[in-house]
């Protein structure tokens, strides 16, 4: 399977997000300040993932199209729910206790599933060339890691 430019992009994104996210699982609860630390970064880089989304790839789904238009619905409610996790996850971290973080990580892959099965190659293949050099050059402005 040939994979587009827009899949490949959130891919990539997506292996940063995972990374930080083991690296906090490694973690050790006594060691607080590593455990805000990267939980800080891994929230950072996690706010920024959603952000390019829901500001550069969104609003380019056909809204005439009633697949792409549920698809992007479910992941904008994904991300609703990502949020409250992370904020339910704030306080702890902060009191030096280190979440139980299975529950985001089922989420997390589902929510790539839907992105990286459907939505996005949706719009590899519809968008024309242009549109999606336009879209790759607005990430440089927003990096992860």
């Amino acid at each position: 399977m040939v994979v587009g430019i827009l899949t490949n992009a959130i891919l990539e994104q997506h292996r940063i997000i995972n990374q930080l996210l083991s690296e906090f699982e490694k973690i050790g609860e006594e060691d607080s300040l590593s455990l805000k630390n990267l939980f800080n970064s891994f929230k950072w880089n996690l706010d920024k993932h959603m952000f390019i989304e829901e500001e550069n790839f969104f609003p380019v789904a056909n809204k005439s199209n009633k697949v792409e238009m549920t698809q992007l619905q479910n992941l904008l409610k994904d991300h609703k729910d990502i949020r409250k996790i992370i904020s339910n996850f704030v306080e702890d971290v902060s009191e030096g206790a280190k979440p139980n973080v299975t529950i985001l990580r089922e989420l997390l892959f589902e929510h790539e599933n839907r992105e990286i099965k459907s939505f996005y190659p949706l719009l590899d293949a519809r968008l024309p060339m242009e549109k999606k050099k336009e879209i790759i050059e607005n990430l440089k402005d927003v990096r992860l890691g």
